[in-house]
């Protein structure tokens, strides 16, 4: 007998009101047992907010917006550590392991929910875009080259977290349903962009880290020293680094940019004053980051929005001019009032070229060795004790070690080392997808859509370069870096549907 859409939402909102009291009353207890009072009291207002989505069977628009306001907060809780000493007697390898954070948890109750209506009362196989394809099978491949790894659960773990990226990249591309799910990520992205903006504001004035309660807090990053006892402070605003902090701006920004450069007589005042002020707020941040690869990705970026609304017709050769010249006296006002950006860019830079050019070398030697299939997700640590690198020789013992402690601080290479080489041009082919996925134009009706998608689009070449110039692993920034990726797929599938209608 067939089950009526009424007894299946019936027994759908059961299940969920039986998982949430059994998951809120866990949360409950350890919030109480909590010993941070900074930390009960936003943890039991997220239990309450919880609460009042389940008593109103509204579950799927809230955990869509908690998803995407909390995915740069950096407080988070270790279900696999991310350190071993199994290998190396006088220090650890690194691998990532896993980290469960805020944005992950509403992740996975948005994914039980979205796909256990989608499957019990819509009665329908979940969506799959060839897109989504390339990417679940650069995963799949991550977790075969994690089985039988001499790490062990850590290189398992590993391979958890870059999946959680993955999966908020496919959530994130097929729960974002029409144009009222779009406006609330986007406010949702907003609001903790303009709260990021203060938090650092009030780090860069204290010049204190300000860490939230149950957050990781800076390790190392903090502070740059130039030379003769000059050094300056770097905010990391809710982040545990500073260069994670300019990822999310290279992700968020480029899509205000591009809504800034329409015009008011595109889109509404409220959305293009909202734009600005997160533009320029954006831009005051990354600048305080001292992040050169965060600079350059997100100028590059900007190139990329003002080259295709040049060719569209959007910009004229008046407004480019204009353009040009804005961003000339800006560099010199900015310059003359913050000239620690001169000293970042000319300034020694306390071994950092040096030290990457050392780590692309150790990459170099273990790919010639392990071209087809990488030495494992999750090992390149332990693999650069056992390669010797050329250039490795020409810097002391102690620095070596230090140096074989860490990955290589280029995305590409490090996936050429740990997956191999077919794996990594793979990767670099979802790029491209992603990147071209706004193609063609002619599909788009909506101003205010065609902005966000050509920024994100932009968003993904800008960090394409960053990935080449910082140590990305499976942590938060690829964890935004594909929910941002989905939302440019989901804007692409909103558009074509509405260009059937």
């Amino acid at each position: 007998m067939n089950t009526s859409p009424a007894r299946a939402t019936s027994s759908f909102e059961c299940i969920a009101l039986a998982a949430g009291v059994v998951l809120g009353g866990f949360a409950m207890a350890a919030l109480l047992g909590a010993e941070s009072i900074g930390l009960q009291v936003p943890g039991l207002g997220a239990v309450a907010a919880a609460a009042h989505a389940l008593a109103t069977r509204q579950l799927r628009r809230p955990l869509l917006a908690a998803m995407f306001f909390l995915a740069p907060v950096g407080i988070s809780k270790a279900v696999i550590a991310p350190l071993t000493d199994w290998y190396y007697p006088a220090g650890p390898y690194y691998s990532p392991g896993l980290y469960l954070t805020l944005s992950h948890v509403a992740l996975l109750a948005l994914l039980v929910a979205w796909l256990g209506r989608r499957a019990l009362l819509e009665r329908r196989w979940p969506p799959m875009t060839r897109l989504d394809g390339l990417a679940m099978g650069f995963m799949v491949f991550i977790w075969i080259r994690s089985f039988g790894s001499p790490q062990g659960l850590l290189s398992l773990g590993s391979a958890a977290t870059y999946s959680l990226a993955v999966i908020g990249f496919y959530v994130a591309s097929h729960a974002i349903q029409d144009t009222s799910d779009l406006r609330l990520v986007v406010k949702a992205s907003l609001a903790m962009l303009f709260l990021t903006i203060v938090y650092v504001a009030l780090q860069a004035i204290t010049q204190l880290p300000l860490s939230l309660p149950g957050s990781k807090g800076l390790s190392f990053g903090a502070i740059v020293d130039f030379g003769g006892g000059v050094t300056t402070y770097r905010p990391a605003g809710f982040m545990s680094h500073p260069n994670s902090l300019a990822h999310y701006l290279v992700i968020v920004l480029p899509p205000a940019i591009a809504l800034c450069l329409l015009g008011r007589a595109r889109i509404p005042p409220a959305a293009w004053w909202a734009a600005v002020v997160a533009t320029v707020g954006g831009l005051m941040i990354l600048l305080l980051t001292l992040s050169r690869g965060g600079w350059a990705s997100a100028a590059l970026a900007t190139c990329v929005i003002v080259a295709v609304y040049v060719r569209r017709g959007l910009i004229g050769r008046t407004h480019l001019a204009l353009i040009v010249v804005a961003v000339i006296v800006g560099a010199l006002v900015v310059v003359t009032v913050y000239p620690t950006i001169l000293l970042r860019l000319t300034a020694p830079d306390n071994r950092s070229l040096e030290s990457r050019v050392l780590l692309a070398d150790m990459a170099f030697t273990i790919i010639k060795a392990n071209p087809f299939i990488g030495v494992g997700f999750g090992d390149y640590n332990r693999a650069a004790f056992e390669y010797a690198a050329p250039l490795f020789a020409t810097v002391t013992a102690d620095y070596q070690h230090e140096l074989r402690q860490l990955v290589v601080h280029n995305h590409f290479l490090l996936l050429a080392a740990e997956l191999g080489i077919p794996a990594m041009l793979l990767f670099v082919v979802l790029l491209w997808r992603l990147a071209r996925l706004p193609w063609p134009l002619t599909r788009w009706q909506d101003h205010g859509s065609f902005a966000v998608a050509i920024g994100l689009s932009a968003a993904v070449v800008g960090e394409a370069l960053f990935f080449n110039s910082d140590n990305y692993y499976a942590d938060i920034r690829v964890y935004m870096f594909w929910l941002g990726a989905g939302v440019l797929q989901a804007l692409t599938l909103l558009a074509d549907r509405e260009s059937a209608r």
